[in-house]
């Protein structure tokens, strides 16, 4: 399964780079992948994730999804990962530089996605128009 991914890199300046590959129109990460991309303890993860299903704005049954890997004994473990919906969400619980950084690269592709769209759609209301 290719999950897409998620990289917040340096830049010189001190300022992160966010780096993001969407498959299928997602990216699924699990807990401990998300504690390190945002700098901060699993267990703020964890229990930021365990609030926002406990408040009901997000189902996890929506969100997440579970898949047998091996561990590093060999040994099968279950693991459950969360998609893009659920780290946007969880990154406006977290507060780190990364998070932020990655708050920063969601409003911007919400505004070049809006911006697309309303090129796309101008020519054709004009032509309904006239």
């Amino acid at each position: 399964m290719e999950r897409g991914y998620i990289q917040i890199t340096e830049e010189e300046i001190g300022k992160p780079i966010v780096e993001v590959k969407i498959v299928n129109g997602t990216v699924w990460m699990f807990k401990h992948e998300i504690a390190r991309l945002f700098d901060v303890y699993l267990q703020t993860v964890g229990n930021n994730f365990r609030s926002i299903f406990k408040s009901g704005v997000l189902r996890e049954d929506d969100v997440t999804m579970e898949r047998k890997m091996k561990n590093e004994k060999g040994q099968d473990i279950y693991v459950t990962f969360y998609n893009l919906e659920a780290i946007i969400f969880l990154s406006y619980r977290i507060d780190s530089r990364y998070a932020k950084a990655f708050r920063e690269w969601v409003m911007n592709a919400l505004c070049e996605y809006n911006l697309s769209l309303i090129h796309i759609s101008e020519p054709t209301r004009l032509r309904r128009i006239s």
